[in-house]
């Protein structure tokens, strides 16, 4: 997993930003649902005065035996009430009956109970308005007083409360966790990227004081000069010191320190260098490679040193990954402010699951246990870097056993 250098400041604020945004939700739903508490509490507490002047003693406070309620919700008022005998509030009956009302609706907690001719504005007050012909239809008004009521509704929000905290404490949890363990990959990462560099800067010395060496030990040995374990020595030298110089571009790349050296440049002169550096593989691999429509006055401003690399990269892929004789076709065509190269082979493709890892550094398609091919899964990272810093991009299209098509798009001037 390649985490870039501000990538992980960014899931950082994310998650931060994500739990925060959760939290707030979490106190709007919560009081959302105290004010949806409060409105159902005083719907039955209305709905439990009423029912208990209906059924009192038999529904004898009621003319005819049959009271009226009217209006909605919380604010509900008795009609066709006969009288209100004196001390009503305090009779234990009368109290035993509304206890009985208010444990139907739920409702056990503390009250005070009172009745006036006035109405009180207080809080937590709930009144129920009752008509009374003895008053010339004037009303009368019953209310209940609740001291611990935020206390009851808390109680009774405990469950959806709790289940609220351990949501928000798991993913709180979670993410803190995920966060953890990304700056922990990121610092090992970033420690086997610096001692891969290191190692890398480190063995460029030797291994130039090695071409150095056999250079110097041909001159004054003539006889060295047509040696064959000479050549290998100096072929598998130059081989390891281009592995050394890439992965030593691509750390100046990621770091933003490698500044290249543009000049105006054709494509039909990059193309032509890269085949022409290719020439001993090509013949090696007996390969057969064709140039087609390419543009002869096409330029593009790029560093010519990496544009021939980018395709000869390219080209070294198609010669590697062929099990038969290699086919190699590099054609191009102008686009809108730009020109796509494509280099398209014969060889044994690229599985659909492994297209989007070639480009990454160090990451080579698995066969097994096999490691036929010379590399350290540098090359395509390196093609993708350097067309990037181009202002180009690159894409891939392939299917196993059916070859690779690769396709280079670099903005012209």
């Amino acid at each position: 997993m390649k985490i870039q250098r501000n990538n992980l400041s960014i899931i950082l604020i994310a998650s931060a930003l994500g739990v925060a945004a959760l939290a707030v939700v979490q106190v709007i739903w919560m009081r959302h649902s105290w004010q949806l508490s409060e409105e159902i509490f005083s719907q039955r507490v209305s709905m439990a005065l009423c029912s208990t002047i209906k059924t009192y003693q038999g529904g004898t406070l009621c003319a005819g035996g049959k009271c009226a309620v009217t209006g909605t919700s919380g604010n509900l008022a008795l009609k066709n009430v006969s009288h209100l005998p004196v001390g009503l509030v305090d009779k234990p009956d009368f109290r035993a009956e509304l206890d009985k009302t208010l444990l139907f609706y739920q409702i056990d907690t503390g009250y005070q109970l009172s009745l006036s001719r006035t109405k009180k504005c207080q809080p937590d007050v709930y009144q129920t308005a009752i008509l009374l012909p003895s008053l010339g239809g004037d009303e009368a008004y019953l209310s209940m007083r609740f001291p611990n009521k935020k206390t009851f509704i808390l109680k009774s929000m405990n469950v959806m409360m709790l289940a609220t905290a351990i949501i928000l404490f798991f993913i709180t949890a979670v993410l803190l966790f995920v966060n953890w363990s990304l700056m922990k990959q990121k610092r090992l990462l970033q420690t086997n990227v610096d001692f891969f560099n290191n190692m890398a800067h480190e063995f460029r010395t030797p291994l130039s004081n090695i071409g150095l060496a056999v250079n110097m030990l041909t001159k004054k040995h003539n006889e060295l000069k047509d040696s064959r374990l000479v050549d290998v020595i100096r072929q598998e030298n130059k081989l390891l010191l281009q592995e050394v110089e890439r992965v030593l571009h691509l750390a100046k790349v990621e770091n933003g320190d490698y500044v290249l050296e543009k000049e105006l440049i054709s494509i039909e002169t990059i193309l032509e260098t890269a085949v022409n550096g290719m020439a001993m593989p090509l013949a090696t691999h007996q390969a057969k490679i064709t140039l087609e429509g390419i543009p002869q006055y096409t330029n593009v401003l790029g560093d010519k040193q990496h544009l021939v690399n980018v395709f000869r990269n390219l080209i070294d892929n198609a010669l590697k990954y062929s099990k038969e004789r290699p086919i190699i076709h590099i054609s191009a065509k102008t686009e809108h402010k730009g020109i796509v190269v494509t280099v398209h082979d014969n060889g044994i493709g690229i599985p659909t699951e492994h297209r989007k890892l070639i480009f990454e550094k160090f990451q080579r398609i698995p066969q097994g246990n096999q490691h036929t091919q010379k590399g350290f899964g540098l090359g395509l990272a390196y093609v993708k870097s350097m067309i990037e810093l181009h202002k180009g991009f690159v894409r891939v299209g392939s299917e196993e056993n059916r070859g690779s098509r690769f396709e280079v798009f670099l903005p012209t001037v």
